[in-house]
Formats: C-alpha cells, structure tokens, sequence
C-alpha cells in the first residue's frame, strides 16, 4: 500500500499527533553596562576630554564611552599621568640643558604660552616659590610674561633674556605647559589604548589590598 494511504489512515484513526515544535532558549545578554549615581560625573568628564580629539580618531573611543567603570576609572588616571610626566620632563629638559625652542613655540602656541606664564607665575607667588614674594602685586609679573601687545613672543624674549632668574623658570614651565597641551591628541590615544591593560593592573592592586585587610 502507498505510503500515502498508510498515512490518512493513521491520521484518520487519530494516530498521528502534532508534537509541539521546541522553544529556542533566549540568550541574555549580561555584558551591557548601565553607568548610574555616582559614575554620571566620570562619563560626563571623560566625554569632555574626548570631545576634544578630532574627529577622524573619535572612532577609536567608541568603546571606552560604554565601558565599565573600572576602565573610565583607570582612562582619567592615565590622562592626569599623560598631563604631569610630559610637562615635568620638558620643563627639566628646557631647564637643565641649553636645549630651548622659545621662539618656536611662542610662534605656534603662543596662546598657550600665556595662559601657562599667568597660571604657573600665580601658583608660584601663592605658594612663595622660586623668589617669589607673596606680597608682590599678584598678576603684574604675568601680564609682563604674557604673548601678544602686537609683538607675538616679545615680552617672553625680554623676561627670558633679562637677569631675573624667577621669570626663566615661569618661561620654561609655560614652554612645557604650551607643548602638552600641543600633544593631547596624543596622550588621549595612548590613554584609551591603555585603557584595559591599567584597569587589569588597578583590579589586581585592589585585590591585594583586600586580602591583606
């Protein structure tokens, strides 16, 4: 008999059951990270600083914009690194050695130079540094420091040529101010590239300390 008719008749006879078809199990997805609290001025601050990368490497920060706090954690530690070690080593290189690229710099970062001069030089008279007498006319030595007056750099040349050792120090930290500043670009992609690597480093220091309490 026909395969066919074997089957009707099975099915006529209510032989023949429909088995329900199984449920595919649903995958969660568990790798998703919801910053609230406390970690919204983390995200924000780290949106703020790489806003300022251009925007043809913006694409290589797309991960650390959704990643764990431990990582954004270890991003803004890398960035304050980045920020102090360059500017210590340069100003050490421009005060130690005869290497000085003042007229370089006051020309392409002039602006920086000025902002460097007045903050640094303020710095130094709060905290009494280098001969700076507290009680000086807070302000006077950094507009005479300050780029511009329609002669880019020339009051940098003059303080720096003068005999006041003070102002040779507020030049060359504003030289090493101008200079990191010229290189975030920089520091931020190496700070996001290592990123997962410092927070590896971070999660094992903090296992330590918990096993030593």
């Amino acid at each position: 008999m026909p395969l066919r008719h074997l089957l009707t008749r099975f099915a006529s006879r209510g032989k023949v059951q429909t088995l329900p078809r199984p449920r595919r199990p649903q995958c969660q997805n568990t790798t998703r990270t919801v910053h609230t609290g406390g970690d919204a001025s983390s995200t924000s601050r780290v949106e703020r600083i790489l806003s300022r990368l251009p925007r043809p490497l913006r694409r290589y920060t797309i991960r650390l914009r959704n990643a764990p706090l431990s990582h954004i954690v270890a991003f803004l530690i890398l960035h304050e690194v980045t920020a102090v070690v360059p500017l210590v080593a340069l100003f050490g290189v421009f005060h130690y050695t005869e290497f000085v690229p003042l007229s370089y710099v006051v020309q392409h970062y002039g602006a920086w130079v000025r902002e460097g001069a007045g903050r640094f030089e303020g710095y130094f008279r709060r905290k009494g540094w280098f001969g700076f007498d507290t009680g000086e006319g807070e302000g006077e030595g950094a507009r005479g420091v300050a780029v511009g007056d329609g002669k880019e750099g020339g009051d940098v040349l003059r303080r720096w040529e003068g005999e006041d050792g003070r102002y040779k120090i507020v030049v060359e930290v504003a030289l090493a101010y101008a200079l990191t500043k010229a290189l975030l670009p920089l520091r931020i992609v190496a700070s996001v590239w290592a990123t997962p690597w410092f927070a590896g480093v971070l999660g094992r220091l903090r296992g330590l300390v918990r096993l030593r309490k």
